[in-house]
């Protein structure tokens, strides 16, 4: 299974608009909103974070 672009790579244009009006660090919040998009993804396929992680790495490299 591959892991979807969107959560393989930080992009903050495709995480603010998500940020909530009012946040006090909203580059932090959309990047909390990123790695919960990642976690929710490894649940869905039955990862925990390591695997994930190692995952993502594997993937990037091959990229490469």
């Amino acid at each position: 299974m591959q892991i979807p672009d969107h959560l393989l790579t930080y992009d903050e244009t495709r995480w603010m608009p998500d940020v909530e009006e009012g946040i006090w660090l909203p580059v932090l919040r959309a990047r909390e909103k990123w790695r919960q998009a990642q976690d929710a993804w490894a649940g869905e396929h039955s990862l925990d974070r390591a695997e994930f992680e190692q995952q993502m790495r594997q993937q990037k490299e091959q990229q490469t």
